[in-house]
């Protein structure tokens, strides 16, 4: 839609009554001002002449202020109909880097295209990459698929042994397990708070058989934050996610209920980095990150 004042358009918008009131009001003041300075004399002959002109000119001052005035708004409608066609534009413009960083992360990452495309269509109602209202279940529920056609794994636990029994992700445990891959590895990163609570969940020897029958040979970890913090202060607090094939990354939110993707580059996220320095540092059995014992009692 063209946002410019055309000439033509504006004369023809001019409402005749309201012209013709223009009209009358010029040139009625101008017949004022002429009483006022001319006085007895404002009704001879010679002021004939002067009645014409104020008619006249009165006329065309109100027709020329009423044109003005409709120019104005005409003006003033164009430039709001300019903001809209800009605010067009910027959606517009919104979309097409949406679809084509979409497009980039299912080009980049083709392994793992039926997880990424559940996950890009959820999050179209919100902003892309995250998704909101998102519970434990369908969290787990989003896990599964990438499960399903990843050949590496590695995850953060925020919460400690026990959520796995107590927040029904069984189901996910056992794909996890049957689904042969490179490598699988988790590490529990674990509130200070929480910590003693960690430690009863690593004594309870029910707990621990449910958890290694149904992860396989997932290699498990646990730290607590502050010697996280302590000992690796140049790697980043993360939240729960899970990272499949070095480069497709959801990320959970579970107070918030928020939950977050991307594809990375293997070799330079800071998600990455947590499992090269658990893996370069366990290697050497010289790491605050602790085993997950199979036995109660046994580290």
């Amino acid at each position: 839609m063209a946002a410019t004042v055309d000439a033509k358009t504006v004369i023809q918008s001019v409402d005749p009554k309201r012209l013709a009131g223009s009209a009358l009001v010029g040139t009625l003041t101008l017949e004022a001002i002429l009483l006022f300075s001319a006085g007895d004399n404002a009704f001879t002959a010679r002021q004939l002449p002067s009645h014409v002109l104020a008619v006249i000119v009165g006329t065309l001052g109100g027709w020329i202020f009423e044109l003005f005035r409709q120019l104005l708004s005409a003006t003033s409608n164009s430039l709001t109909e300019l903001g809209r066609l800009n605010a067009s534009l910027g959606a517009l413009t919104e979309r097409i880097d949406y679809q084509e960083t979409a497009l980039g992360m299912l080009t980049s990452c083709p392994r793992h295209n039926d997880a990424l495309s559940k996950l890009i269509r959820s999050s179209m109602s919100d902003n892309f990459r995250n998704i909101p209202y998102v519970g434990p279940a369908a969290y787990l529920g989003y896990l599964r698929s990438a499960v399903e056609h990843a050949d590496g794994y590695e995850g953060v636990q925020r919460n400690t042994l026990r959520w796995y029994q107590e927040g029904a992700a069984t189901a996910y445990l056992q794909e996890l397990k049957s689904k042969r891959m490179k490598f699988k590895t988790r590490l529990f990163v674990i509130d200070d708070d929480e910590a003693e609570q960690m430690e009863r969940d690593l004594a309870d020897q029910d707990l621990l058989r449910f958890y290694w029958e149904h992860t396989g040979d997932v290699a498990s970890y646990w730290i607590t934050v502050s010697d996280y913090r302590r000992n690796y202060p140049a790697l980043i607090i993360p939240r729960d996610f899970a990272l499949y094939d070095r480069t497709l990354l959801i990320s959970y939110d579970e107070g918030r209920q928020i939950l977050s993707f991307d594809v990375l580059d293997p070799g330079q996220s800071p998600q990455g980095q947590i499992f090269r320095t658990l893996n370069e540092l366990t290697r050497h059995q010289d790491a605050a990150f602790r085993p997950v014992p199979r036995s109660a009692g046994v580290e």
